[in-house]
């Protein structure tokens, strides 16, 4: 602020936050004449923002632009910017991009503030990104006096642009540096250490240390292995009343830590049906959550037609451009008529609105009467199910490219899991019964004021966190680590950078938790493959245990077969095994010898393949 007039800026200017840069984006996709179909704000914002974080210029791009879409993506780049500065405004990317530009055109500015600033310390400098690594690096240019403190090994935000390369070769980038391990650990006991280690361990990227502490050996890392999502929840919610009943904990001492955030519903609802105090930190509990709440207010206002607050929730959403001034008038016709939202869409030709608006608000009234006239005699997931198909909705999270956006249309396959478990297990089962139940369960929610409450939270929220016991569920391939088999080596490298956070939160006792089936956008549990980490933990500080209501039985625990190229040598009919796609199997029949033999595999939900074993890449299992 005091030196931004040398870029053209006045002192008094504004900082604009996610929703203000977002809302400007909008304004120019429209001042550009473009199609927010094909250019979502929230999509285009979101490549705006990377491209800063990298350091790349509106100029910079516009001269490597690659087709039509990347050279519209830089007009509105270049048009954002320059609206920022009319607007003498910057957005939180400026924020670390304008010092750098202020000093490379400005020496003096950059030389008065190397001398006002001799030493340089950073914390936590394993999640800097470019920007932050240039500005530390201009400042100390000079003097190289430079203290950094952080742990490669705990690098886990790459999609928000840190780079972990700044502290592995900090050394080489600023000179010679004394440099200190800070290698013993006061919080966890010798097992929990161990564990963890022997997982990012087996990363390529990283500096060499290992923990070490004075604390107790401590017990075994506790394996539950589960039918599906539902038995891992009632296990969990077993765990917790004997830690906290037979044991020697409370609520409080427990955390639930999980890869994404749609995970925590299955837990959620098993601990408030059975009154188990509980906070989601860093997040929302699920049934808040927006975009469960927008196919919520869907189901709503399909029961009850009546039901205003529902309908202005999503009469627009998806966006069908009815706007502030035609949902006034659709309130004032209703009122003045005493009918309902609804009864006002089926007398259009009363509504002083445009065509378009006609044309928009007639298509919805006509998918809700659908949807009306179908939800008694049909199963509440079928609806819901068919509903989201309608609005296009995989196709509006999805074409937002963003890591959130993604993350909410996780959040929808998992309401519609939670819809299918509901009618699964209920006598009284239909969309009615659901929607009450929500509310009611959302209300019961809410009595316990008391902090003394278990912690649901995923493994990123818990950086720099401690607890007692800490349970890590969903441990299964392409859910923990997350995607699919065929990584990246730096993405993998991540996301067992992750696993070490997580294990690394526990002072004293760690379960993990896997399931053998996981239902998918709410249809049958499809068969799962247990997570790599699992079998990268030492096998003599690992114990299994089967929970049941009588109590807990352990066997010993033994890695499964590692991931490697098949031939038909390997497997032989009886045989059980794991494909990346379609989970667990038995083999039926083999065909011929070698690599170009044919397997035949049935696997869960009656599906029977036929593959050739060169290309299986299957995984031999020891159970079924």
């Amino acid at each position: 602020r005091r030196e931004i007039q040398l870029l053209g800026y006045s002192n008094d200017f504004v900082i604009y936050d996610q929703d203000d840069s977002k809302l400007l984006v909008k304004n120019v996709i429209r001042e550009l004449q473009l199609d927010e179909k094909s250019f979502v704000p929230k999509a285009v914002h979101a490549q705006i923002s990377r491209a800063k974080n990298q350091m790349i210029s509106p100029e910079l791009m516009a001269n490597t632009v690659d087709g039509f879409l990347d050279e519209k993506i830089s007009e509105i780049y270049t048009q954002y910017q320059n609206s920022l500065k009319g607007n003498n405004a910057l957005d939180f990317d400026d924020l670390l991009l304008k010092p750098l530009e202020l000093f490379l055109d400005n020496p003096n500015r950059l030389e008065y503030y190397q001398n006002q600033y001799q030493y340089v310390l950073v914390d936590e400098y394993q999640d800097t990104n470019k920007p932050q690594f240039e500005f530390i690096q201009a400042l100390s240019r000079e003097h190289r006096d430079v203290c950094v403190v952080g742990d490669d090994d705990q690098s886990i935000y790459s999609w928000r642009g840190a780079d972990v390369n700044n502290i592995l070769n900090f050394s080489d980038i600023f000179g010679e540096a004394q440099i200190i391990k800070l290698e013993q650990n006061y919080r966890s006991t010798k097992t929990i250490l161990e564990c963890a280690w022997a997982v990012v361990s087996r990363n390529t990227s990283r500096a060499e240390k290992k923990l070490w502490t004075k604390n107790k050996q401590g017990s075994k890392l506790i394996l539950l292995e589960c039918r599906d999502e539902r038995d891992e929840s009632w296990k969990i919610l077993k765990i917790i009343r004997d830690e906290t009943i037979q044991g020697d904990f409370g609520f409080d001492d427990i955390v639930i830590l999980y890869r994404t955030n749609a995970q925590s519903r299955a837990v959620e609802d098993v601990l408030r049906r059975e009154g188990i105090p509980y906070e989601i930190v860093g997040g929302v509990k699920f049934y808040a959550r927006k975009e469960v709440k927008d196919i919520l207010a869907y189901l709503r206002l399909i029961v009850n037609p009546s039901d205003g607050i529902s309908f202005d929730r999503i009469v627009n959403f998806p966006a069908r451009g009815i706007g502030k001034t035609t949902l006034e008038k659709i309130h004032k016709l209703a009122n003045d008529n005493d009918y309902t939202y609804l009864r006002v869409l089926g007398e259009l030709d009363m509504l002083p609105v445009g065509a378009k608006q006609k044309k928009a608000l007639q298509k919805f009234n006509q998918l809700i009467h659908k949807y009306r006239m179908a939800y008694k005699d049909q199963g509440a997931a079928f609806i819901t199910r068919d509903l989201i198909a309608d609005i296009d909705l995989q196709n509006y999270y999805e074409n937002q490219n963003t890591q959130e956006a993604l993350e909410r249309w996780g959040n929808v396959q998992e309401l519609l899991n939670s819809i299918t478990d509901f009618q699964d297990h209920r006598d009284e089962n239909s969309l009615r019964e659901f929607l009450e139940e929500v509310s009611l369960l959302t209300d019961i929610d809410r009595w316990n004021e008391s902090d003394k409450s278990v912690t649901l939270m995923t493994i990123h929220s818990a950086k720099g966190l401690e607890f007692p016991v800490v349970l890590v569920a969903g441990l299964e391939e392409g859910l923990f680590p997350l995607g699919p088999q065929s990584y990246e080596v730096e993405e993998m490298e991540e996301e067992r950078r992750l696993f070490y956070v997580a294990v690394t939160r526990a002072q004293v006792k760690v379960y993990l938790s896997y399931a053998n089936a996981r239902r998918r956008f709410g249809g049958y549990p499809m068969p799962t493959v247990q997570s790599r980490f699992i079998h990268e933990l030492p096998e003599e500080l690992v114990s299994v245990e089967t929970v049941t209501e009588s109590g807990y039985s352990e066997k010993i625990y033994s890695k499964p077969a590692e991931t490697r190229t098949s031939s038909s040598d390997e497997f032989a009919i009886g045989d059980y095994v794991g494909h990346k796609l379609f989970g667990k199997g038995k083999i039926l029949a083999v065909e011929g010898a070698g690599g170009t033999a044919k397997l035949t595999i049935l696997f869960s939900g009656n599906v029977r393949k036929k593959i050739i074993a060169k290309y299986a890449n299957l995984i031999q299992l020891q159970t079924p």
